[in-house]
């Protein structure tokens, strides 16, 4: 794992922006409630379409239900342009929600504000903060998001565990691979 963002907006050690987005239940999550109180906080930007998302979607699932207990809480986010991929719509990113049983709130951002303030460049990409809401890795789920079968490095899952057990440690950042987000023009 590399230990250095490439991100010059949004690099490690940066505090978890405020931000409150409409969840597919129904309900709107804020960032500074929903993350109150945690032992570690995950962003993931995510969408439908992705087939590397579609193949991270049973780790991100797994690894809720790994750390749940430990005080992880995740929240999943759709930025990208519904119109030019209808399939990333609010309405299937519910359906997708309810199908999954995604134990984590799906949350869509329409304006892709959210997506601009952590400098999110792709899908499925990770922001895992300590319980200062303090960045410590940024990057991919996995060495295989796509292929599941063929995964041979935790990245995500690894550092999650290392958080719970250790602290506010900064773990790194590995370069996320998966589709771009896709811009509104």
């Amino acid at each position: 794992m590399q230990r250095e963002s490439l991100s010059q907006t949004f690099p490690l050690g940066s505090a978890l922006p405020d931000f409150t987005l409409p969840a597919t239940d129904g309900s709107s999550v804020a960032s500074t409630d929903f993350f109150s109180g945690a032992s570690a906080a995950l962003v993931v930007f995510v969408c439908n379409h992705c087939p590397y998302v579609k193949g991270s979607d049973q780790e991100f699932i797994d690894i809720a239900k790994q750390f749940g207990d430990q005080g992880l809480r995740i929240v999943a986010i759709s930025s990208n342009d519904a119109v030019a991929y209808p399939e990333d719509s609010f309405e299937k990113m519910g359906k997708k929600a309810e199908t999954l049983n995604l134990p984590f709130p799906y949350l869509y951002d329409e304006t892709q504000k959210v997506a601009h303030l952590f400098d999110a460049q792709c899908t499925p990409e990770c922001y895992l903060f300590n319980r200062d809401l303090t960045l410590v890795y940024h990057g991919a789920i996995n060495d295989s998001p796509r292929d599941p079968s063929k995964v041979t490095r935790h990245f995500l899952r690894d550092a999650v565990g290392q958080l719970l057990k250790e602290g506010s440690t900064v773990l790194g950042f590995s370069h996320p691979t998966g589709c771009s987000i896709k811009w509104k023009s």
